[in-house]
């Protein structure tokens, strides 16, 4: 998982402790009033839950602005967190107090007191959990170290961030787009004593796949990518990145995949059933196919799909490579022979892809996204074409409801690419909206 992932995670882990205490702190008012007469009765929860529906956005931003949820916040010192807690906490009942006052809606002063001191009580005691767990994460993580892998701020660096480093062979450009190109690679840090114009190259190769990379600010170099600056123990990095949308947007990005995955799942989880029966009666084999493809950064997840093609199908690939009809390194022919009857169907009408509904579920993908490519192909990607891994692939995209397999490669990487540097949330929408007309035409599918 990347610390966007992660981050998104933590603040929606914050998000649920709020509005847990906001809802118990109502419940221990009233125990309160009940032991103590003088207290004035507690008012009716309908009263101000709008205001309190209204004040959870403005904790997320304020927890945002402050840098609440950021990785180097939580893994970094103690007193740092709780200093980060405490300041969001004090903005964040500020505007409570504000809204409160604004809409003239009756409140509990007691009520608010009791908030305060239970939410940050509980967001405390749950820092502990979430450091661990931020910490066993990035131990997964792989930073590339480009330079002298030994140097006393590399150390600093794997203590305060917590993921692993492996040091680049060929501490180069060359070397280095090499090296990207194999996959797994979250982030590239860029030792000290190296030259003005080598760490130029080295920033602006990262730049074009839209890999993070971190250079200290005494040796940064100008590039085309703006920075943004970053405390690593007692060292100023520079972290240069393409492209990086708000937080909190990507955070109800991922919230909104979830939950409509999950309705989606509910839905059509009958039909499914019908459709994996059909394979399986059909023609031998599982009724899923499960294929290694390369999600965020290169790294392989198992996507699902319905079974389209006749069992051991994977192993006659290299039989029909001279039959391949996409340029580039994907494969796609229009009459596979090893399509059996049923898979042409559920090809046609993409019902073949319902299966990743759980892949969403699992984070592995989103709704909306750059197709995944299998492994080999993934590897295959070359230059600014790296880029679209940046982002977590989805479903379905601009390829799929702009032509699909009728789109050339080199067209289809720059849809890819332009998605993934004017990602929005509307433009999700316009894309889901746009699916639903390629998927009854079901132009473009193979």
């Amino acid at each position: 998982m990347s610390d966007r992932g992660l981050e998104r995670s933590l603040l929606a882990q914050d998000v649920g402790i709020v509005a847990l205490a906001l809802w118990l702190s109502h419940l221990l008012r009233e125990i309160v009033a009940a032991s103590w007469p003088a207290l004035k009765p507690t008012v009716p929860r309908a009263e101000y839950v709008p205001l309190l529906v209204a004040y959870l956005p403005v904790w997320v931003w304020c927890a945002d602005r402050l840098g609440l949820s950021r990785v180097r916040v939580v893994i970094g010192p103690w007193m740092d967190l709780v200093r980060v807690l405490v300041w969001t906490q004090a903005w964040a009942v500020i505007a409570l107090s504000i809204l409160l006052v604004a809409a003239q809606a009756p409140f509990n002063r007691s009520y608010l007191a009791i908030y305060v001191v239970l939410s940050t009580f509980v967001l405390l005691l749950a820092t502990v959990p979430q450091r661990a767990w931020v910490k066993s994460v990035r131990g997964d993580m792989m930073a590339l170290v480009v330079g002298d892998e030994h140097a006393p701020a590399i150390e600093e660096l794997a203590r305060v961030r917590g993921c692993r480093l492996v040091p680049l062979e060929e501490a180069h450009a060359d070397g280095l787009r090499r090296r990207l190109q194999s996959g797994g690679v979250d982030e590239v840090i860029v030792t000290a004593g190296l030259p003005a114009d080598q760490v130029r190259a080295l920033v602006e190769v990262c730049a074009e796949v839209g890999v993070a990379v971190l250079v200290r600010a005494e040796d940064a170099a100008l590039a085309t990518v703006r920075p943004a600056a970053e405390v690593v123990g007692s060292s100023i990095y520079l972290v240069y990145q393409r492209r990086e949308p708000d937080r909190p947007t990507q955070l109800v990005k991922a919230l909104a995949d979830r939950l409509l995955a999950a309705l989606a799942l509910g839905l059509l989880l009958p039909f499914m059933l019908f459709i994996g029966l059909l394979v399986k009666l059909t023609s031998r084999g599982p009724m899923l196919f499960v294929q290694l493809r390369g999600g965020v950064n290169g790294r392989a997840f198992p996507m699902l799909k319905f079974r389209t093609m006749r069992q051991g199908a994977e192993a006659e690939r290299a039989v029909l490579l001279a039959a391949n009809e996409m340029d580039g390194p994907v494969f796609k022919i229009r009459d596979d022979p090893r399509v059996t009857p049923v898979g042409r169907w559920l090809r046609r009408t993409s019902l073949d892809e319902l299966p990743q509904l759980v892949n969403v579920l699992l984070g592995h993908m989103s709704l909306v996204g750059p197709r995944p490519l299998p492994l080999v192909e993934t590897r295959a990607l070359v230059g600014s074409q790296r880029r679209r891994l940046s982002v977590r692939p989805g479903i379905t995209g601009l390829w799929q409801v702009s032509g699909r397999n009728t789109v050339g490669f080199d067209q289809w990487m720059a849809l890819d690419l332009e998605y993934v540097d004017r990602w929005s949330m509307g433009l999700d929408l316009a894309i889901l909206l746009r699916t639903v007309p390629a998927l009854l035409t079901g132009r473009g599918a193979r």
